[in-house]
């Protein structure tokens, strides 16, 4: 074990454990990857493609930003071997079993801290500052699985409040680079490596996930958005009417909605009392009566009355 004079990079570039979990990592995000392949029933290059995004993309994404030579995963076969490995078992077999799926999930929270310290460890190594040195802790954790999303056309999962991934691989992160700032010995880092594994596996079996923005957005429906403008216009005009003395003018179209309408904009209950007959204006109707003088006089029939209507009337006389 390299002594404690080395610097994380060195400790987890050069340590066989470590290295051996970056390898079990990979093999492990073949199968995840595979996986995902065989329930959207993708050929034998689907598969291949979409497992060895899962496994390298993040690394890959890394190591070009860092622009350091040819990528650590195509720098040794062994990388290539152990995605494509994961891969085939995905495709030859169903993993989709409970056992499968714990296996996979506590495997890839191991690389998932494995991963973020190598990459801020390495990010430091190459002179960069601690943030952006950080971020790519973050992205060669997690850079891989959005990439893999984005190809089969789904929203990646560390965006949705999934599992806490990104923020278990940013806690590691952060860690390795205070074991860098502060000069601790190398294998502490072992430790940060670690405490994000731990936040993965706890969130992922205790369901936690990060709050979500509050929708504070309100819905109304067209007949509901009327019955709202009218009630402000009415109000409106009430308050300019208190205050200047005046009445308020009404508008023959609030009379009409809210005779059908409430304030909230849905149809009123019908009254159980019988509706009033509409207004009408009766004249009686005119007979003349002769006494037995002679004498002319008219008389109020109350029986032959008949409503007032526009238009010529025609009354009958006896």
């Amino acid at each position: 074990m390299p002594s404690s004079a080395a610097t994380p990079e060195t400790f987890l570039l050069t340590n066989d454990m470590m290295r051996a979990m970056d390898l079990i990592g990979v093999f492990v995000m073949g199968i995840v990857g595979g996986a995902l392949a065989r329930r959207l029933q993708f050929d034998a290059v689907g598969f291949a493609f979409i497992g060895i995004v899962s496994g390298l993309g993040g690394g890959i994404i890394r190591d070009l930003i860092l622009a350091q030579g040819v990528p650590a995963a195509f720098s040794t076969p062994w990388y290539l071997a152990a995605s494509l490995a994961g891969v085939l078992i995905a495709f030859l077999i169903s993993v989709d079993a409970r056992i499968w799926r714990h296996s996979t999930t506590v495997l890839d929270a191991v690389a998932l801290g494995v991963w973020a310290a190598i990459g801020c460890a390495k990010s430091l190594g190459a002179g960069l500052s601690p943030l952006p040195s950080i971020l790519l802790g973050l992205t060669t954790a997690v850079g891989g699985g959005v990439i893999r999303d984005v190809m089969v056309g789904r929203i990646p999962g560390i965006f949705t409040g999934g599992p806490l991934y990104a923020t278990a691989a940013l806690l590691t992160a952060v860690l390795t680079w205070g074991v860098d700032a502060l000069n601790l010995p190398s294998w502490i880092v072992v430790l940060a490596a670690l405490a994000g594994t731990a936040v993965a596996i706890l969130a992922q079996w205790r369901r936690w996930s990060l709050p979500t923005a509050p929708d504070l957005a309100v819905t109304l429906s067209p007949v509901q958005m009327r019955a709202f403008v009218r009630r402000v216009r009415r109000e409106e005009r009430q308050r300019v009417a208190a205050e200047t003395g005046q009445i308020p003018v009404l508008d023959p179209q609030d009379l009409v909605h809210d005779s059908f309408f409430n304030v909230e904009g849905t149809p009123e209950e019908p009254d159980s009392r019988a509706a009033a007959p509409p207004f009408q204006i009766h004249f009686p109707s005119l007979r003349r009566e002769h006494d037995h003088d002679g004498a002319m006089h008219v008389d109020d029939d109350d029986d032959d009355e008949a409503p007032f209507e526009s238009g010529p009337q025609h009354h009958r006389g006896r």
